[in-house]
């Protein structure tokens, strides 16, 4: 596995994309790298929007760029998940397409990002943005399946190598 320098989180603030940020944090810590997150604001579905996505529809793109950006910081220091710098971008369009597009822009050598758990009808009729992630990137993506929101433990380097089986590769970066 080629170690990576550049990870991309897809954030869509909601609690669920928190544990990919704290996951993504941790691993660019283990390897020293770049973090970016994304959000892709859907022009059409402002109707659908709860306390973690607010309704941007009242407002212009640079406006909705700028409240998004605003709340997507706030979330990473309340849940203190600013272990390292990041860059963050905000998209308008498909998410899937928006997020692939970013990881090559940035050549991002991992995707972070979380699933939301969604079967049955509802899966099949909505289809699933990390499941067309994992298809369409070119690089490798984790997909971290939360079990309950409520879970947003502080992770150990020991953890995140684990989860990774990368056992002997954090050994060797530590001395």
């Amino acid at each position: 596995m080629k170690t990576p320098k550049k990870i991309l989180i897809p954030v869509d603030l909601s609690l669920y994309s928190l544990v990919a940020v704290q996951y993504g944090q941790d691993i660019a810590q283990l390897f020293d790298a770049e973090v970016t997150l994304v959000n892709v604001n859907e022009r059409e579905r402002h109707a659908e929007a709860t306390p973690q996505s607010p309704d941007f529809s009242d407002q212009h793109e640079p406006e909705r760029r700028k409240r998004i950006m605003e709340i997507i910081q706030h979330l990473l220091v309340d849940h203190n998940l600013v272990a390292r710098s990041v860059r963050i971008e905000v998209r308008f369009g498909s998410p899937v397409r928006e997020i692939v597009k970013v990881s090559e822009e940035i050549h991002a050598d991992l995707i972070v990002m979380s699933t939301h758990g969604r079967t049955g009808l509802r899966h099949v009729l909505v289809g699933s943005v990390a499941e067309k992630v994992v298809r369409f990137a070119r690089c490798p993506v984790l997909t971290v399946k939360p079990d309950e929101v409520r879970e947003l433990i502080d992770l150990t380097e020991n953890d995140v190598a684990l989860t990774l089986h990368l056992q002997g590769k954090a050994a060797d970066t530590n001395g």
